[in-house]
C-alpha cells in the first residue's frame, strides 16, 4: 500500500452514502438501512463477483443455479427477485427482455469498482419502478493523481482462472479509468449426483466472461464536470436442464451500458444539478441442439434483446444549513424483442414478440435538520406510464444521533411499486401469455432500528426490524393462460450486526438476519427466502505485510420447490467456510490465496442445482 500511496491517496472507508438520497449524504444523516462494501474490502476478502459480495450483506439472500455464470437471483428482505433496482454507474441493468424484469447477477465482476452500495426498504420515491426491496448501486472508481494501475491473475485447483487490470489517473482537468477483467472456468456439472445413475453421462459446463469498463471525466470549468461511463460484458456458458445433463446447451450474452452526465456546483454549493443520459442493450442467445442425452431440447434457438434509453435531471438545493430540497425528473423508455425457433419443426418460427413502454417520473424530497443530531426526510413521487397510467409513491424517514453515547435511532415508512415487465404485457404463447390490462405491483413497508457504538466505536452493534406488504402481485392462475394481478404477500424480520475492532491488527464482524416471507392468500412460505442467515468473518494482521481472513456463512430453515415433483419442501441447511491470505513480498507485489467451501459441503442453491465443491486459488498482484 505504501507504493500505491505514492501515486494515489490511500483508500479510506466511504465518508458519504450516495444511493439513499441520490446525492452524497453524511452516513449519520441517512434514514434508510444501508450497507457499503468498498473496493478495499472486496480486495482483502478476494470477492470477484457482485453475487459473492451480496451473499454476506444483511437482509439479502443470493440464489445461484450452479457454478460461475449460472443464473443468480437476489432477494432483499423477502421480496421477489425482480423487486430490486440494480445500477452500474447510474445505468439501470435490469433486463427488459426477461420474463419478469429481474436482474441476473451472474456476470458482474468487481475489478476496480469503487464500492457497492445497498439500500434496503421501499425506495420508489427516489427511483421509481422496481425499488420495492431496495436499490443496489455499483460504482466505478474515478481516476486521480499521476498514472497508476494494478494487474492480478489467479488460478484455481480446477483450472478456474480470474484476471484483471486497470490504469487510472488524471492529467490537468482530465481524469480516466480503464479496466479489463476476465474469468474462465471449466465448471463442474450443476446436475446433482442423485439424478445421475451409476456410470451415467456427466459433462462439464465451461464459463467465460470478458469485461471492459471505462470512466472518463473532464472539468469544463471550476464548477462544471462532464463524466462518461461505459461497460461491455461478453459471456458464454454451457448449461444443463434441471436434473438432466445437456451437452449441447449454450448461452451467449453481450451487455453494453453507457452514461454521459454533466454535474454542476453553483452559488457556493447551494445548487448542485446533474443532467444525464443512459443507454443500455442486453442480448441473450440460447442454442441447444439434439443429443443422445436430450434428443428433443425444449429450446433450439432463441434470441432475446432488451434495450433501454434513460434521461434524468436531478437537483440538490441547500436553502439553509438546516433545510435542503432534492427534486428531479426521470425518463425511461424500454424495448424488448424475442425470436424463438420451433423445437418440433426445425427452421420454423415458434414465437415472435416485441413490445415497448415509456415512463416519466417527477419526485421531490425535503431534508430537514432542525437541531443537532436529528434528521427528517419527507418525499413524494408520481410516475406516468403510457400503458397503465400513473402511480404515486411517498416515503418519510427520521433518524437521531445522540453523540455523547454514540446512539442512533432510525425509523421510516414508504410505499413502492413495480411496473409490469414487457413480457408480462406483450408476451405470446398458449400458456401464461401477456396481458395488456395488467397493473403494477404495490408495496408498503416500514422499519425501526437502533445502532450503538461504544469504546470510541471500537465496538458497534445494531438491530433493525422491518415489515412489508405486497399486493397486486403478478402470477399465472388456472387455467394458466394469462398473467393476472392475483396474489398478496408479506415479509417481516430483523437484521442485527456486531462489529468489534479491539486491536489494530484484529477485526471481527458478524450479522444475523431473520426473515419470514409468506403468501398470505395461500398461507404458504415464499420459496428461496431463508428464515435464518448467519454470517461471521474475522481478519488478523500479525505483521504489517500479512493478512489472514476467515468467513463462515450459515443458511438454514428455508423452503423451495422439489426439483422432481414441484411440491414445497425444506432443503437441508448448509455451512460454508472460507479462508483468505495475502502477503506483500514488496510494497508493489502481493501474493495471495484463498479456499472456498473448505468443508466441501454438498448443497443445492436453489434446489436441483449443485453448488461448487471445495476450490483453492493462488495468485499474484502487482501495482505501479
Amino acid at each position: 500500500m505504501s507504493a500505491l500511496a505514492q501515486t494515489e491517496p490511500a483508500g479510506t472507508l466511504p465518508t458519504t452514502v450516495v444511493t439513499a438520497d441520490r446525492f452524497p449524504t453524511d452516513p449519520d444523516k441517512v434514514t434508510s438501512s444501508y450497507t457499503i462494501v468498498p473496493q478495499e474490502e472486496m480486495q482483502r476478502r478476494q470477492l470477484r463477483t457482485a453475487g459473492e459480495v451480496l451473499k454476506t450483506v444483511p437482509g439479502i439472500s443470493v440464489q445461484q443455479s450452479g457454478g460461475p455464470g449460472t443464473q443468480t437471483s437476489v432477494f432483499v428482505r423477502g421480496s421477489n427477485s425482480n423487486h430490486v433496482l440494480v445500477l452500474i454507474d447510474g445505468v439501470t441493468v435490469n433486463d427488459p427482455s426477461t420474463p419478469n424484469g429481474a436482474p441476473d447477477f451472474a456476470h458482474f465482476l468487481t475489478e476496480n469498482l469503487e464500492k457497492i452500495e445497498i439500500v434496503r426498504g421501499p425506495m420508489s420515491t427516489m427511483y421509481g419502478s422496481q425499488a420495492i426491496g431496495g436499490v443496489i448501486n455499483m460504482v466505478t472508481k474515478a481516476g486521480k493523481g499521476p498514472m497508476n494501475g494494478q494487474a492480478f491473475t489467479e488460478l484455481g485447483t480446477r483450472l478456474w482462472s480470474n484476471s484483471g487490470a486497470y490504469v487510472r489517473g488524471s492529467e490537468g482537468r482530465f481524469n480516466y479509468n480503464l479496466t479489463f477483467a476476465g474469468t474462465f472456468t471449466p465448471n463442474d456439472t450443476p446436475v446433482p449426483a442423485r439424478f445421475t445413475p451409476n456410470g451415467g453421462y456427466v459433462d462439464i459446463d465451461p464459463y467465460r466472461n470478458l469485461t471492459f469498463a471505462a470512466r472518463l471525466g473532464f472539468e469544463i470549468n471550476d464548477n462544471t464536470q462532464f463524466n462518461w461511463f461505459g461497460r461491455y460484458i461478453d459471456t458464454k456458458l454451457n448449461y444443463d436442464q434441471v436434473g438432466q445433463e445437456d451437452p449441447n446447451a449454450n448461452g451467449y450474452t453481450s451487455q453494453f451500458y453507457t452514461r454521459g452526465e454533466i454535474e454542476g456546483n453553483y452559488f457556493n454549493g447551494r445548487w448542485k444539478p446533474v443532467v444525464g443520459v443512459n443507454y443500455s442493450t442486453i442480448t441473450r442467445h440460447d442454442l441447444d441442439y439434439a443429443s443422445p442425452q436430450v434428443p428433443f431440447p425444449f429450446t433450439v434457438d432463441a434470441l432475446f434483446n432488451g434495450r433501454r434509453l434513460q434521461g434524468d435531471f436531478k437537483n440538490l438545493v441547500t436553502i439553509t444549513d438546516q433545510v435542503e430540497v432534492i427534486a428531479g425528473l426521470d425518463y425511461d423508455r424500454q424495448w424488448a424483442y424475442s425470436n424463438t425457433l420451433s423445437s418440433v419443426a426445425p427452421g420454423t418460427l415458434a414465437a415472435l414478440a416485441w413490445g415497448t413502454m415509456s415512463q416519466t417520473g417527477l419526485y421531490g424530497q425535503l431534508r430537514l435538520n432542525p437541531f443537532e443530531g436529528f434528521n427528517l426526510n419527507v418525499g413524494g413521487r408520481v410516475d406516468f406510464n403510457d400503458i397503465y397510467g400513473s402511480v404515486g409513491t411517498w416515503r418519510a424517514g427520521a433518524s437521531y444521533l445522540w453523540a455523547p453515547t454514540n446512539t442512533k435511532v432510525k425509523a421510516s415508512y414508504g410505499t413502492a411499486f413495480k411496473a409490469p415487465s414487457l413480457f408480462e404485457l406483450f408476451g405470446t404463447g398458449a400458456f401464461c401469455g401477456g396481458n395488456r390490462n395488467i397493473q403494477p405491483e404495490y408495496s408498503r413497508g416500514y422499519e425501526v432500528g437502533v445502532e450503538q457504538g461504544i469504546f470510541d466505536r471500537k465496538v458497534k452493534a445494531g438491530i433493525t426490524y422491518f415489515f412489508n406488504t405486497y399486493s397486486n402481485l403478478i402470477q399465472c392462475p388456472p387455467p394458466f393462460t394469462t398473467l393476472q394481478n392475483v396474489a398478496n404477500a408479506q415479509s417481516e424480520g430483523f437484521e442485527s450486526f456486531v462489529q468489534i475492532s479491539p486491536l489494530k491488527w484484529f477485526d471481527l464482524y458478524f450479522d444475523y438476519t431473520f426473515t419470514i416471507a409468506r403468501n398470505v392468500d395461500a398461507n404458504q412460505p415464499l420459496v428461496r427466502r431463508p428464515q435464518d442467515i448467519f454470517n461471521i468473518r474475522a481478519e488478523v494482521r500479525p505483521w504489517e505485510n500479512t493478512l489472514f481472513g476467515v468467513g463462515v456463512l450459515q443458511v438454514s430453515n428455508r423452503t423451495d420447490f422439489n426439483a422432481t415433483t414441484g411440491a414445497i419442501m425444506n432443503p437441508s441447511p448448509y455451512t460454508l467456510l472460507r479462508f483468505t491470505a495475502q502477503y506483500d513480498v514488496i510494497p508493489a507485489v502481493q501474493l495471495f490465496a484463498r479456499a472456498e467451501n473448505v468443508l466441501n459441503r454438498v448443497y443445492e442453491e436453489p434446489e436441483g442445482f449443485q453448488a461448487p465443491y471445495f476450490q483453492a486459488f493462488f495468485g499474484v498482484k502487482a501495482r505501479f
